[in-house]
């Protein structure tokens, strides 16, 4: 077995039983309301960093196996799971664990793809992008947050999620909530792109932070699909859309997963970057393509020059030596 294969296997088992230590202890999980917020996601990205497409694929499959046994109470116990697991134990394995399994493969796809971008440009585009989705997902929530409170339903006497007249007529006005979205959209993209080409960020941790955010939304947005495809005919998902979306599926998402999924985004992406960048710089990984490149070129300058004096010291002295010679052939 090569060296390089026993480092990644071993990479391999340690995100892996980072992974189950977080399924098994508080540490990994902060129970809110039906849904936690998950660390887990941490290390599919640094696996999808580390060890490509398979082994995001490897450890995220890992995640989803034990995220379908809290269902049954094994580990910290899920209040959702518990439901879905009595309503079908099929459709519940595959709601937890093909969301997580495709996000670690997709995640690690992300990664190569960026290492192999060669345009500093596209990673600053890429970046507004990415604070775009963010920006959005941020403001929408924190208008769910501070314009909605929870009530109980003098009828059926179950907690229902209220917003506020206005909050209820600026969201059932869709023209007006998709120019809102575009124009946050345009102006976090601006200040992600701008904060990016400032800081001059090297393309290893740009790379690892994409890498790491996109982690966070794609487990959240598969998640989420699947349950809304796999149980939106149920009571139990039908009376969730109904008490927190007022019938509506996205605004029901936006609500659901809201803080939950800002917090994953931004533990994701900077614990990602941290730890990817310092794999990287202890060659315990390999760099991207792109970046040795970069390196190589800059350095190549640099042992110009330094070598340009030593060159100029010795033509210079095979000058003067055949000088010497010239003057001693003049004198015979």
């Amino acid at each position: 077995m090569k060296k390089t294969d026993t480092k990644s296997l071993v990479l391999l088992g340690l995100l892996s039983g980072i992974v189950i230590l977080f399924c098994f202890t508080p540490i990994g999980s902060i129970p809110i309301g039906p849904l936690s917020i998950t660390l887990n996601i941490i290390p599919i990205a640094i696996a999808a960093i580390a060890l490509g497409p398979i082994g995001g694929l490897i450890v995220g499959s890992v995640f989803g196996l034990f995220s379908f046994l809290q269902c049954y109470g094994i580990g910290i116990n899920s209040l959702m799971g518990n439901q879905l697991v009595n309503i079908s134990p099929v459709l519940a394995f595959l709601q937890r664990f093909v969301p997580r399994a495709l996000d670690g493969f997709l995640v690690g796809l992300i990664y190569r793809k960026m290492s192999a971008v060669r345009s500093q440009k596209t990673y600053y585009i890429i970046t507004g992008i990415v604070s775009a989705l963010f920006g959005v997902a941020t403001v929408l929530s924190g208008l769910q947050l501070f314009f909605s409170k929870s009530s109980v339903d003098p009828e059926t006497g179950k907690k229902v999620w209220a917003r506020s007249e206005a909050l209820e007529n600026f969201l059932s006005s869709t023209g007006l909530l998709v120019y809102f979205c575009i124009i946050l959209a345009i102006l976090f993209f601006v200040i992600g792109y701008m904060l990016v080409s400032s800081q001059k960020l090297s393309r290893t941790q740009v790379c690892c932070g994409i890498t790491g955010f996109c982690s966070a939304f794609l487990n959240t947005l598969f998640f989420m699909a699947a349950l809304v495809i796999l149980f939106g005919n149920t009571d139990y998902v039908k009376d969730l859309i109904s008490s927190k979306g007022g019938g509506n599926v996205i605004i029901f998402v936006i609500v659901f997963v809201g803080i939950n999924a800002l917090f994953e985004m931004v533990a994701s992406t900077v614990v990602s970057t941290a730890v990817g960048s310092s794999l990287i710089n202890a060659k315990l990984i390999k760099a991207p393509v792109t970046e040795k490149a970069e390196q190589k070129e800059e350095k190549a300058p640099a042992k110009a020059a330094a070598s340009a004096p030593k060159a100029a010291q010795s033509n210079g002295q095979q000058k003067s030596g055949s000088n010497k010679k010239k003057k001693k052939n003049k004198k015979r």
